[in-house]
């Protein structure tokens, strides 16, 4: 289910960066683009719903410009999304704890699959805002998929479950670019890569359909007949579920998994421009070099439950491996050749995986289980933020100085990986007192 989640959105993922400085804007406003769309999923695996709506990222760009509206409006129509993803993901988790994740697993897929439909036949500014107002305010099949795992899970197994997922999913970034790109040159190429994406997405929800159990975790009889005589108050039981949070516990790792994910996408933001401006690499070089980062990505998710069973920490498994992310960044952004590049890259994915999984077992370890949804929806608010201002702030940053993402986001995860050694050592010292 992950994988088709993230093969359909990541089909035209390459095309954007390419496509907007080709309109003969600066890399701000390329940010600015990126940003403003809020939720480029890329790389983030965790993030990974972290790269749901990067299917439609580069084409919505030239299907908004096709119908005259200058590129300031495309942005705005854009910032819808984001905006929604971050509102919306919390109460989406809240509401799983409620009424049950498989309910809301199917209508978010296939809300998603709905969204894409209508904008692939898309042909006037409304249509092109209701579509993306669909998307925020749904994709987030990735977000209850992973509190649908911590359901079935112990917490001993989490992390090697998770990064198993992670895994699986990144396959998906393995064909998609490559095939979005070559779909999109195509005679109406717009509408055959959103009815593609769409097709992938009603596939997931009949699996979903067919797969996954009505009642995933069997409750006990008095707190299921409580929950069915407050069904009339689902909304308000949401809302006290996200103020029952314990923030005093939770803000730490939140604050840390938002320096490592903003790490982690200040450079990847403008990856095509930065790979265009010191390579010359053209988008299908660039289209393989993210699918080789795919490779990567599966590869290193299937490794994170070796790992993480050898450490049997979470926590310095986290400030370890956000020291090997900022080695990483720092190599990146001096890397004098495209081997060389790629030679960093691995590590980059390596630690990319590993905080993901370790980032989210932690988040976990600190909530009650009834709270799973709502905590995990939070905890995927943090990195969506992260993905809304980094493309900004990479634009502002790269026209400063072409080692100015790559700096920013070796500074990022620095501070992360000091806040990541703290929490370790009170953690430890908790556990001898």
């Amino acid at each position: 289910m992950g994988f088709l989640d993230l093969f359909g959105v990541s089909l035209i993922l390459p095309l954007l960066l390419p496509v907007v400085k080709g309109l003969g804007v600066s890399h701000v406003t390329a940010g600015c683009v990126t940003s403003l769309y809020g939720a480029i999923q890329l790389f983030s695996s965790p993030v990974v719903d972290i790269l749901g709506a990067s299917l439609i990222i580069p084409l919505i760009i030239l299907q908004v410009r096709g119908l005259g509206l200058s590129l300031l409006t495309a942005s705005a129509i854009n910032s819808v999304y984001g905006v929604l993803q971050v509102l919306s993901s919390p109460l989406v988790g809240s509401c799983s704890d409620v009424v049950g994740r498989r309910r809301v697993l199917l209508g978010c897929l296939a809300a998603t699959a709905l969204s894409y439909m209508v904008l692939g036949a898309s042909h006037s500014l409304l249509i092109v805002i209701v579509a993306r107002v669909i998307a925020g305010t749904f994709k987030h099949s990735q977000t209850i998929c992973r509190a649908l795992l911590a359901d079935v899970t112990t917490s001993e197994d989490r992390s090697r479950v998770f990064g198993t997922f992670n895994a699986t999913s990144s396959m998906g970034f393995i064909v998609g670019p490559m095939l979005g790109g070559h779909l999109s040159e195509l005679h109406n190429g717009f509408a055959l890569v959103c009815n593609l994406g769409a097709a992938i997405f009603i596939i997931n929800c009949v699996l979903c359909w067919a797969c996954i159990p009505e009642n995933v975790v069997e409750e006990p009889g008095e707190k299921k007949k409580k929950k069915e005589i407050q069904g009339e108050d689902n909304l308000l039981q949401m809302m006290n579920l996200v103020r029952d949070v314990d923030w005093q516990v939770l803000w730490p790792i939140f604050t840390i998994r938002f320096l490592l994910s903003f790490s982690s996408l200040v450079y990847r933001s403008n990856f095509s421009l930065l790979i265009e401006q010191n390579f010359g690499a053209g988008p299908r070089v660039i289209g393989y070099l993210i699918s080789f980062q795919g490779v990567i990505s599966v590869m290193a998710g299937f490794m994170t439950g070796y790992i993480s069973r050898y450490y049997h920490n979470s926590r310095t498994e986290l400030y370890h491996s956000s020291c090997l992310l900022t080695l990483a960044l720092v190599g990146l952004t001096v890397a004098p050749s495209l081997p060389l590049l790629l030679l960093f890259l691995v590590p980059l994915c390596l630690s990319n995986a590993i905080t993901r999984v370790s980032g989210t077992a932690i988040t976990i370890s600190l909530c009650q289980p009834e709270q799973i949804g709502s905590v995990t929806g939070l905890g995927q608010s943090v990195t969506s933020v992260a993905r809304m201002v980094t493309p900004l702030v990479a634009g502002v940053s790269q026209e400063m100085s072409v080692y100015g993402p790559g700096l920013m986001g070796a500074a990022a995860a620095t501070i992360g990986a000091t806040l990541a050694r703290y929490m370790a050592h009170v953690h430890g010292k908790l556990k001898t007192v």
